[in-house]
């Protein structure tokens, strides 16, 4: 895992975690909009840290990564943890730090991907094709999502184009077959054993457009009764990205929200 820092430890903290295939780079286009008036965080989880000597194994790991890094480095405190996608899963364990002071969460994308009695077959599947379609686009640059990936994300070539050169570029089988595991984990095996939480500060972000939104909905609100949701229309999975200044927009006016 690399962690990277932006702007002054005095303004409020806001720590971001990347999407599947993503690095740090993605929320390079949000820092220089946000890091004069706040310290911007941003993580690249291991895996994807394009060091090529790690691998992603566990969601709960890379939360105790992070936990370990604000604890040392933040004195246990942070503004918000704003988590897009995969992402959203370490950040959701954070959440079961009570030792850390966290003021919010925003969980973006965070899809519901368990396949029931089918999530072996769905992950010895999609996994390898997903692994091989990616490496193929990024070595060529030649953008072409399949049809039920483009309806499952609500996304296009056009709009998944820009998203490439903040992908990492060391990408392993390894890794990604693990992070399709933990997302069939997520709800069912991971979230469900925890005890709701009325207290945590928290949003559901999503795209309108995107698909695998209302089973994940129905998890999150159980485990934190409380929580925002917030559909984002006319946008697809991770769409927001492509739309900084509006998502600087958004994150002021949850992180100043009292």
């Amino acid at each position: 895992m690399k962690i990277y820092e932006h702007g002054d430890r005095n303004n409020k903290t806001i720590i971001c975690l990347p999407g599947n295939f993503m690095t740090h780079r993605q929320f390079e286009n949000l820092v220089p909009l946000m890091e004069e008036n706040y310290h911007m965080v941003t993580v690249s989880f291991d895996g994807y840290d394009e060091t090529g000597e790690t691998v992603y194994t566990t969601a709960e790991i890379q939360a105790e990564k992070l936990a370990q890094y604000i604890k040392d480095e933040l004195g246990g405190k942070a503004d918000l943890i704003y988590a897009e996608s995969l992402g959203s899963i370490p950040a959701a364990f954070l959440t079961q730090h009570k030792e850390l002071e966290i003021g919010g969460f925003i969980l973006s994308g965070a899809e519901y991907m368990n396949y029931g009695i089918f999530n072996n077959l769905a992950v010895n599947l999609f996994a390898p094709m997903t692994y091989k379609m990616m490496s193929k686009i990024l070595s060529s640059g030649d953008v072409k999502i399949p049809a039920f990936l483009k309806i499952k994300m609500g996304i296009d070539d056009d709009t998944f184009r820009p998203m490439l050169k903040q992908a990492c570029q060391t990408l392993t089988l390894e890794t990604t077959i693990n992070t399709f595991l933990e997302a069939t984990k997520f709800y069912p095996e991971y979230m469900s054993k925890w005890q709701p939480d009325p207290s945590v500060r928290i949003s559901c972000w999503y795209g309108e457009k995107e698909m695998n939104m209302k089973k994940a909905v129905k998890h999150l609100k159980r485990a934190f009764p409380n929580i925002e949701i917030h559909p984002f229309k006319n946008l697809g999975h991770g769409e927001i990205m492509t739309r900084p200044e509006f998502l600087a927009q958004q994150l002021v006016e949850f992180v100043e929200k009292v």
